[in-house]
């Protein structure tokens, strides 16, 4: 039998801080395929630059500054936990190696969490920069003084001619500046029943026996959580992204592990969580185009 002092728990602590931290980097996450990472100082960070497109022109006369006063965006920060309890014994009787699987648990969950956050702005599809839902077909963009209106949204069923469809809405795009916004999306981003269609259409040599043409044109993004039979086409390269995953504080391990704690005193128990502070909101429309994928005419 072990004895416990504030040493041991130091040691302890400090191995399971360790843990966490080596398996939150080694677990698998897609998030920053479809979102910009903002490393944030504030509580509320303005986003409303997003409804910027800048373009390089000749300097002749002042600069050209853009009014962004019709955009309004900010993303506010949340606070996130998850707690485990470990027994006094694991430590009395030297079992705490019994305990690893779920300081990883923790590490691999806080990790997740920022993919969750993505998938639930895709499912939520709330409102934008711009004023509307961010996957609509009311984005309007003003055109040496004309209003033009683009879709990122559709029912269309996942086929090779839909893809190409999709490709050559999103790179018809323009800014402001009359000119395109050089979308080239190469994400294709599949709910889990559409993991073997999205395989025929960018990695297949051959659909129904003819040489196929969209083969590698995009990477597959097999998202489980997406409802069955939807997708989306993202360009994925672009330094700003769909979404924006805002990072306040990184997920990191703390514990209430004095003898003198009310859980260990009372209880006999040590509590170890994630302290983590971060929220998700959307960046830009003109890079993601979804489809429920129903079929169904609007």
């Amino acid at each position: 039998m072990g004895v416990i002092n504030g040493e041991v728990l130091k040691a302890v602590s400090k191995k399971f801080s360790a843990e966490f931290t080596k398996f939150f980097n080694e677990t698998e996450s897609f998030y920053t395929q479809l979102a910009t990472v903002v490393n944030a100082k504030a509580p509320t960070v303005d986003y409303t630059w997003l409804g910027q497109f800048p373009k390089v022109r000749e300097w002749i006369g002042d600069r050209v500054v853009k009014d962004l006063k019709a955009y309004k965006y900010s993303i506010v920060k949340k606070r996130w936990e998850a707690t485990i309890s470990m027994d006094r014994d694991y430590i009395l009787y030297d079992s705490i190696g019994a305990m690893k699987p779920q300081i990883q648990q923790l590490a691999q969950s806080a990790k997740e969490h920022y993919d969750e956050l993505i998938v639930d702005l895709i499912e939520k599809n709330d409102i934008c920069y711009d004023g509307v839902k961010f996957f609509s077909d009311q984005h309007k963009v003003t055109i040496d003084g004309t209003k033009v209106t683009y879709s990122n949204i559709s029912t269309d069923e996942l086929t090779q001619e839909n893809f190409l469809k999709a490709r050559k809405g999103m790179r018809s795009i323009k800014g402001e500046s009359g000119k395109t916004l050089k979308i080239r999306p190469n994400l294709l981003v599949v709910a889990t029943n559409l993991e073997d269609k999205a395989i025929e259409i960018v990695k297949a040599d051959q659909i129904d026996g003819s040489t196929n043409i969209t083969k590698g044109m995009a990477d597959i993004l097999v998202i489980d959580d997406l409802p069955d039979n939807s997708w989306m086409l993202v360009d994925s390269r672009k330094v700003l992204k769909p979404f924006i995953l805002q990072i306040n504080k990184k997920p990191q391990l703390v514990a209430l592990d004095k003898p003198t704690d009310y859980e260990a005193f009372m209880k006999a128990k040590y509590l170890y969580g994630v302290d983590a502070e971060h929220n998700a909101g959307y960046g830009l429309w003109q890079l993601a185009r979804f489809s429920d994928g129903s079929g169904s005419s609007k």
